[in-house]
Parts: structure tokens; sequence; C-alpha cells
């Protein structure tokens, strides 16, 4: 190891970056077929292939590790929806592609859906609050479209948000409940009037 303290090309940060990365995406991979509640530190780092004391210098405790490995599923999924929004489409169009984008990657990646989905509820009140607060970043792109002065209804009422959220949520569970036996284009059609919902001309009149 050289003064600098790189070793086999990767800094020691590095190499922890890399060791917390794994983790993350074994807890991914096992949340996502046996349940959070069935997995455990063990199992987690063997399949990351790290002894635990590994575990323990990246997360304080296993429902750490789960925050980590939702905030991961969520940042892929809000990167998925912005880069379909081309701003080249038609208003409608962009709309539409932005949540065929959602529910798309949603159904192609089921492990991460289930962390997404079912895995995040009811762990206990501190993860619920993350879940709520990261559930309404998912309307961010849906005020970038629609609404970028933040002056319309969504962006103003609390309420309605978390409203949008929920719904965009629950049309997912339901999609996912079913096996995604339903058109991909028929859960689009569902969703897109939430979305409307962020338009300013929603606005009561007088407002803005």
């Amino acid at each position: 190891m050289s003064v600098t303290g790189v070793w086999g090309g990767l800094s020691a940060s590095e190499r922890r970056s890399e060791r917390r990365r794994r983790i993350i995406e074994a807890a991914i991979s096992l949340y996502g077929e046996k349940g959070y509640r069935n997995t455990g530190v063990r199992a987690i780092c063997q399949k990351a292939g790290l002894t635990e004391r590994y575990f323990y210098e990246g997360f304080a405790n296993s429902e750490a590790l789960l925050a980590a490995a939702f905030d991961q599923v969520m940042r892929a999924l809000l990167e998925r929806i912005r880069a379909a929004a081309d701003p080249a489409l038609p208003d409608e169009a962009r709309a539409r592609a932005m949540l065929r984008a959602y529910y798309e990657t949603l159904r192609a990646h089921p492990q991460g859906t289930r962390v997404f989905l079912v895995e995040i509820a009811g762990v206990s009140p501190t993860i619920d609050l993350a879940f709520e607060r990261s559930l309404l970043s998912l309307t961010e792109p849906i005020l970038d479209f629609y609404d970028k002065d933040r002056v319309g209804p969504l962006a103003r009422q609390p309420l309605l948000r978390r409203g949008v959220a929920g719904g965009l949520l629950h049309i997912a569970l339901a999609w996912s409940a079913n096996e995604y036996e339903q058109d991909l284009d028929e859960i689009v059609d569902a969703a897109m009037p939430l979305c409307v919902l962020a338009r300013p001309v929603l606005h009561a009149p007088g407002q803005r």
C-alpha cells in the first residue's frame, strides 16, 4: 500500500464505496426474492461475497440497509422517468412516455419493484417517513413537465400531491398484484388523469 492510501488501483474510500454498492445490490436481490423480514445480514453478506464486518462498516443496522436499497431503486426509477421526457415529443406523448418508463421499469425489475412497492411499508415510523418523502419525489418529473414555475395545484397543495403520488403507486401495486396482466397502454391510460392535475390551468379563478 502506498503512502497515498491507494491499493490495487483503488483508494480506501473507493473500496468502501464498492463494498457498500455490493451489499446494497445483494440486499435488493434478496429482499426481492425472500422479503426484508426473511433476510438476515449474514445472507446478504454471503451473496455480496463479503464478511459481516463489512456490513457494519457501511450500515448501522438492517433498517439502514433497507433505506439505502429503497433509495437506490427510487433514484434509478427517477432516472428512467426523466430520460423518457424527450422535449421533442408533443406534450401528451411526452407525459405518456414518462408514465410508460415508470411502469415499464417496475415490470422489468421485479426484485427492485418488491422493495419499492412492498418491503418498505410498515417497517418503522422512520422508514415510513422516508418512504413518504421519497414517494413525493416521483411527482417532480410531472411538475417539471407541466408546471415548471410551481404555481399549479399539485405544487401548491401538499395533500393533492400526496394523493397523486399515492395514486401512481397504487396503480402499480394493483398491476403487479395481477401479475401485469393488463396491457401497459391500459395502465398508462389509467394514470394520465393524475398527471394532468399538475397543470396550472386548473387553478381556481384569480389564482396564480
